[in-house]
């Protein structure tokens, strides 16, 4: 067993894998956060079954707040269909595949982060700590933090994300011409009665839109990622997304004849831009450092599965090292988790040429093709099964 464990990074992957170490009476971790503890504006997150059934198993009950919102429907539009309900309209009902056991849940990202930090005294959870250099000492691994302080573990685990401080590579971050837009409507109520079970997805030619609740409160997420013509650059310290991006450019940019969703653009007052980043390869781990989430395997998110993955990294990690997997953890992770890992990225890829088509007639056999899933069980199984129904502890999850 590892006698000691730093966790760099306190967001969703590091505090989940905090968390079940924790439950197993683990207590030698210790998890060191770049930034200071605040909770970010709202932002809409969806929390799709596989990631429900992990948090699941550590806490029952956590579904059952009223914070968290269930989804049953994918709605797919064109952005420039006119009307709201036509014949273009694809409406996927997901109620045969998730259920009110492993639902398929949105919440704002702040609730869930509350979640996952209840547990923690300031003994084990330490803001504004930035990592600088990380040294291997046969089996210890010296970590080095910005303020001249340093800490030592024989494991450390690193999910600080895409723009990871202790990876210390960030030459295999990949620039994209893709920016994301988000934002949370307020008590958002339409004159159109939007059902609220329902996650949307607008296409467009070099952009689409994804809008959902995220409870009880009528508060609704928003998200637009829009194809540029020039590359997406970032400073290597930190990119801020603190200064508002302007509304009314945004609306000309998503511009729409579709009441539904011009009705929402025109009620934005807030929306925030970032440019979106991947990473060239995936790192599972290097000696007695492992990597979590979008350190690990940073994406384009146009699978929603960002959180999810990130969550199902860190319970397979925990399993492995509550089964005193001390030689080759590295390796052991890595076959758990690269073919997974690789298929939701493969399929994050397709969706990135799927959702923003030009080509007419490859716009209409589109359309065909999401038809024939909208009506079909089997269709909806082969599409959402796979990524659904994983369950790390069978090795039998497609359906």
């Amino acid at each position: 067993m590892f006698k000691k464990i730093i966790i760099v990074g306190g967001g969703i992957a590091g505090l989940t894998l905090a968390n079940f170490l924790k439950k197993n009476n683990f207590n030698n971790f210790k998890i060191y956060e770049r930034f200071e503890r605040k909770l970010s504006r709202a932002t809409g997150i969806q929390l799709t079954p596989n990631a429900v059934r992990i948090l699941d198993f550590l806490d029952s009950r956590f579904f059952l707040n009223n914070n968290f919102h269930r989804i049953n429907y994918l709605s797919i539009n064109p952005v420039h269909s006119k009307s709201f309900t036509s014949k273009s309209e694809v409406r996927m009902n997901l109620q045969n595949i998730v259920n009110d056991k492993m639902p398929y849940l949105t919440c704002d990202r702040n609730i869930l982060m509350k979640f996952l930090e209840r547990n923690f005294s300031p003994k084990e959870i330490f803001y504004n700590k930035q990592v600088v250099q990380t040294i291997k000492d046969h089996n210890i691994i010296r970590v080095k933090f910005s303020d001249g302080s340093e800490d030592y573990c024989d494991l450390l685990v690193s999910a600080d994300g895409m723009f990871s401080k202790s990876r210390l590579d960030n030459n295999i971050i990949k620039s994209t011409n893709f920016y994301a837009y988000r934002g949370v409507l307020k008590n958002f109520y339409s004159k159109y009665s939007l059902e609220n079970d329902v996650v949307r997805l607008w296409l467009s030619g070099n952009k689409h839109l994804v809008t959902y609740f995220i409870n009880n409160q009528n508060d609704l997420s928003f998200t637009g990622i829009s194809r540029s013509s020039e590359k997406t650059t970032y400073a290597s310290d930190q990119i801020s997304y603190s200064n508002p991006f302007p509304a009314d450019q945004f609306r000309s940019l998503f511009f729409t004849e579709n009441k539904i969703l011009r009705e929402t653009l025109d009620t934005l007052d807030e929306v925030y831009r970032w440019p979106i980043f991947s990473l060239k390869k995936r790192v599972f781990y290097r000696d007695n450092q492992i990597f979590i989430g979008d350190s690990s395997h940073g994406t384009v998110p146009f699978q929603a599965q960002g959180a999810a993955l990130a969550i199902e990294d860190s319970y397979v990690l925990y399993e492995q090292i509550i089964k005193n997997v001390t030689n080759n953890l590295g390796l052991f992770y890595f076959n758990k988790r690269n073919s997974r890992v690789r298929s939701i990225i493969l399929r994050s890829h397709l969706n990135v040429f799927l959702f923003h088509l030009k080509n007419p007639f490859f716009i209409f056999l589109r359309g065909i093709i999401f038809k024939i899933i909208e009506k079909s069980f089997i269709a909806k199984k082969l599409m959402f099964g796979w990524i659904f129904n994983y369950n790390p502890r069978s090795s039998n999850y497609f359906f």
